[in-house]
């Protein structure tokens, strides 16, 4: 029998174990979503109506601060996902009337994921991430999408 001295350290090693072999699986999430919760945080359709977009944080939901976010873009015909974009992003706080000083970048991943660092969303509140898009395919030069959420 094992003594209650001993129980949390048996009990230690068998979660340290557990968690090392899930760690270790071979199976890993899809792309669109590593680093990130698999359900989006909103999603909203361009300005223009050819462009679906996923907005995911990280943490999410959002808190004060930094964080990264991650913006999944496809053609809403097709559901098709839309590489070639020049992707500009700024964060507004509408109630405020004003946005951040610190520009967040931009990173094309690859399959429609466009990754986002260093957002500044200094306050709880309404945050729009105001959306350019630019790029291929020519008809979305110049689209926006406005994806809305609450930072608590």
């Amino acid at each position: 029998m094992l003594s209650r001295s001993r129980i949390p350290s048996f009990v230690t090693a068998v979660s340290f174990t557990a968690l090392t072999a899930a760690a270790c699986s071979s199976a890993s999430p899809p792309a669109e979503v590593v680093g990130f919760t698999a359900s989006p945080l909103v999603t909203a359709t361009s300005a223009g109506g050819s462009l679906s977009v996923d907005v995911r944080t990280s943490p999410q939901p959002p808190i004060e601060g930094l964080q990264e976010a991650q913006v999944v873009v496809t053609d809403t015909a097709s559901g098709q996902p839309v590489d070639g974009l020049s992707l500009t992003v700024v964060p507004w706080m509408p109630a405020m009337g004003h946005g951040t000083s610190l520009v967040p970048t931009v990173t094309a991943k690859g399959n429609g994921v466009y990754e986002i660092d260093q957002l500044s969303l200094f306050m709880a509140g309404e945050w729009e991430l105001r959306l350019t898009f630019d790029g291929a395919p020519p008809s979305n030069t110049g689209d926006t999408a406005n994806p809305a959420f609450d930072v608590p």
